[in-house]
């Protein structure tokens, strides 16, 4: 069950996307059709898996708008929201600590930057490259905790916990993207279906460990 806090997070978010594309989907409206507006949902499973790490599912809303460049090529700005999760099997929690079996969920402020290069007429497919930045808006972990202290008697104990609380010193994520879609005439609007992944390049967070956030995403959604 989601927390209170990423509730609110979530639709500030939100919030944020519609009053940042009012003004763009007046303007979009009045001028010619190839500048457009385009609002998705996605479902991402993070690309990290190795001995220590299992992938995780999460999903996205995201606001884009598109400017044409030439008669094929488009450039697309785009606000998201992104909430994606990884499962590390063990991280350091100090000389006599650790933890297992640890749950990430971050929850990032998106911006997207790429441009659409278009094949076809009425039916459209797309290949679409460029970068992106990740802002953490909030993290939590959850797992358990072991660690064998000296008690009362100087004999070692050997305790575990069970815990579930915000994660810290979450940072900024750059990196790459590419994908490729289609857009499907439908009625008064279009369909848009599109498979990207993309490449963090930084650590978003590092100690004696390190977490890195690289993801695949399905999104669809339509102009508006």
């Amino acid at each position: 069950m989601r927390s209170g806090h990423e509730i609110i997070n979530m639709r500030n978010a939100i919030i944020l996307f519609i009053l940042t594309f009012y003004t763009g989907v007046l303007w979009a409206q009045k001028e010619e059709s190839e500048n457009s507006v385009e609002v998705m949902v996605s479902f991402n499973r993070t690309n990290l898996k190795d001995q220590n790490t299992e992938n995780g599912n999460g999903f996205g809303l995201g606001l884009y708008q598109t400017f044409l460049m030439s008669k094929k090529v488009k450039l697309i700005f785009g606000l998201e929201y992104n909430k994606t999760t990884q499962t590390k099997n063990r991280m350091y929690g100090g000389h006599y600590a650790h933890t297992t079996d640890i749950k990430y969920s971050f929850n990032w402020f998106s911006i997207p930057l790429n441009a659409r290069v278009y094949f076809g007429e009425r039916f459209k497919f797309f290949i679409e490259s460029g970068a992106f930045v990740d802002i953490p808006l909030s993290a939590r972990k959850k797992g358990t905790s072991h660690s064998c202290l000296p008690n009362e008697e100087g004999h070692p104990e050997y305790k575990t916990n069970d815990f579930d609380e915000k994660a810290s010193q979450i940072r900024t994520n750059l990196g790459l993207s590419v994908g490729l879609g289609f857009m499907i005439p439908i009625s008064n609007t279009t369909l848009i279906i599109k498979s990207d992944y993309r490449y963090g390049l930084r650590p978003i967070h590092e100690y004696y460990d390190k977490i890195t956030n690289k993801y695949y995403r399905i999104s669809v959604g339509m102009k508006i």
